[in-house]
């Protein structure tokens, strides 16, 4: 599945733990995992870390669980595959 804003990035989950990140023509590789119920995403970024996922409607938002902004976007397939 993909988190997006359907504009200015995208995070594509796959199911082996990969995390791939689109943002403003940006590729980045990286990993996912779920710790004590916190969705945590390390991709060698400066805000890497855990966040706390909430959902509205269609909207997910992830919170992160110390300084930064919320994200907010969709969940749906991943739109490419690779």
């Amino acid at each position: 599945m993909q988190l997006t804003d359907e504009v200015h990035y995208r995070l594509a989950y796959e199911r082996d733990g990969t995390l791939r990140s689109f943002t403003l023509g940006v590729k980045k590789r990286g990993k996912w995992v779920v710790d004590k119920d916190q969705l945590c995403l390390y991709l060698q970024e400066p805000d890497d870390g855990c966040f706390e996922v909430a959902r509205s409607g269609k909207t997910f938002t992830l919170t992160p669980a110390g300084l930064g902004s919320p994200l907010d976007g969709i969940l749906q397939p991943i739109s490419d595959p690779q």
